[in-house]
């Protein structure tokens, strides 16, 4: 009798990309998928998988640039969150429509965090789309998604990679993919490529920002006139192309003069995320081993890297190539 296999796809934000190159590298090679668990990202990923449209994903993120970052960006001028997540919601809801849990055609679970109860979530029945928004509400950055009387938010802040979860389900053989490695990345371009490729990103995110100003056509006036204030101001940041983007984010609060810059609020988002991540998936790991672990080198990519679709494909499935024979051979 066939081994089940399942798959527990690890949280990670922008990272996550790299699990639509492991699945490929997988459905390359004969490997069915039997379960799937997802985390934040690796639920975005994992429940449109379950309901077969990972190739229109792939072509969706190829897509992305700054102007499709920014289109996403419902400000909240903050209470709960930086975004509200709105137009998250509408991006989930285009590619699994109005799917539920128990109809995916390969059995799906969605890990979130409850708020309140401080405890793991486990989505198996219901809306897809109210469970992966719920599972990728990253703490500070987007509010955290009502369901019932319970808050949630990302799953990655207990699990971030859910191998228990799939092992419940049935799994005879789980594959775990940690987005969260430390390991070292490839070689780095030289300084005047490096040089190049930030004024590019600071021309197209200059341009994206205007492009939202003018398609701005919100209905609430107040809503409107923050958004495009919230606009401009960026817009303001990105004048001298000589800069990088750390540093016109710190441009946005002021500093003393001949003091050094100090991380602005995606840095310590980020950083704190990944931080939290590593050392929350290295306990996991040790209580809930997979039978194999795929770690992509992803260190230099950060978590909100979501134009760099690419790449970060390319490395998943590098990665999972790699671990194949491992693979096939645990399965004979």
């Amino acid at each position: 009798m066939a081994q089940k296999i399942g798959l527990a796809l690890g949280s990670g934000g922008a990272r996550g990309w790299a699990h639509i190159g492991a699945i490929r590298a997988l459905e390359d090679s004969g490997i069915k998928v039997d379960y799937i668990a997802g985390t934040s990202i690796g639920a975005f990923v994992g429940g449109i998988y379950a309901v077969n449209q990972l190739k229109e994903l792939e072509t969706f993120v190829k897509e992305i640039d700054w102007k499709t970052i920014v289109s996403l960006l419902d400000v909240e001028f903050p209470t709960r969150g930086l975004l509200d997540g709105d137009k998250i919601y509408d991006l989930i809801y285009s590619h699994v429509l109005d799917c539920n849990l128990e109809e995916t055609k390969i059995p799906f679970h969605c890990v979130a965090t409850d708020l309140l109860t401080q405890k793991i979530v486990v989505l198996k029945t219901g809306s897809m789309v109210e469970a992966i928004r719920a599972s990728i509400s990253i703490p500070g950055v987007f509010t955290p998604f009502q369901k019932d009387d319970s808050y949630l938010v990302d799953g990655g802040v207990i699990n971030p990679v859910p191998v228990d979860i799939v092992q419940a389900m049935g799994s005879d053989l789980v594959i775990a993919i940690n987005l969260n490695s430390p390991y070292s990345p490839p070689p780095q371009p030289s300084e005047n490529q490096e040089e190049e490729k930030v004024k590019a990103q600071n021309k197209e995110i200059l341009s994206a920002i205007k492009a939202s100003e003018e398609s701005e056509v919100s209905t609430d006036e107040d809503t409107q006139a923050t958004r495009l204030e919230f606009l401009h101001n960026l817009k303001s940041r990105y004048n001298d192309m000589q800069e990088t983007l750390a540093e016109k984010v710190n441009n946005w609060l002021p500093e003393e003069e001949d003091q050094p810059k100090t991380p602005n609020i995606f840095d310590v988002i980020g950083s704190a995320i990944n931080i939290m991540e590593q050392q929350v998936t290295q306990i996991n790991l040790q209580v809930h081993e997979p039978d194999i672990l795929l770690q992509p080198r992803l260190s230099q990519y950060g978590i909100f890297d979501f134009h760099k679709a690419e790449a970060l494909i390319q490395e998943g499935y590098r990665c999972t190539e790699q671990a194949l024979p491992e693979i096939k051979e645990k399965l004979s």
